[in-house]
């Protein structure tokens, strides 16, 4: 329990869980067998709920839990974890999801240098005017994987996973 509320509150940090995401996140704890009753209230809740509403019951759980935030650059890594397990459950149809969803997380001058990394090569992606390094997807990819159930991991990834395109940009500058 601590992990995946550990893991919501970095993926707050980096603006990618709000209100509308505890209700999935809620239902999947509760199927892995997590009894709590601001869990069970949470799981209650349609996608239309505001923060009004859940963050008190969020507060609780962090502070019931010990959750204390994530530096950013922290956040980023763990959430990054989260996007990693999910993506070796359920590939994406498109190149190198985890630089381009990591770089949604970063405006320019995001203090996260991962995340500043992946939107400096997300330029660069789907063009023939420079060459973005293969590493950094596959070193990505390969990071360690949180240990909770993959329905709770899908539901702390599914914000971010939003962001991917549906099909291959077109290649071209």
């Amino acid at each position: 329990m601590r992990e995946a509320l550990a893991l919501a509150q970095a993926s707050e940090r980096v603006g990618r869980f709000g209100p509308s995401d505890w209700p999935d996140l809620a239902v999947a704890l509760l199927l892995a067998g997590v009894e709590d009753e601001e869990v069970a209230e949470l799981a209650g809740f349609d996608w239309a709920v505001n923060g009004w509403v859940t963050e008190p019951l969020v507060e609780s759980l962090y502070s019931a839990h010990s959750v204390t935030p994530a530096e950013v650059e922290q956040s980023v890594e763990l959430v990054a974890r989260v996007q990693a397990a999910d993506l070796r459950a359920r590939p994406a149809t498109v190149s190198s999801p985890m630089i381009r969803m990591l770089a949604r997380i970063a405006a320019p001058n995001f203090e996260a240098k991962l995340a500043n990394d992946c939107y400096g090569a997300e330029e660069y992606l789907d063009c023939d005017c420079a060459e973005v390094d293969p590493s950094l997807e596959s070193d990505l990819e390969a990071l360690p994987a949180p240990s909770l159930p993959d329905a709770v991991v899908q539901a702390l990834a599914a914000p971010l996973r939003a962001t991917l395109p549906s099909v291959e940009p077109p290649r071209g500058h």
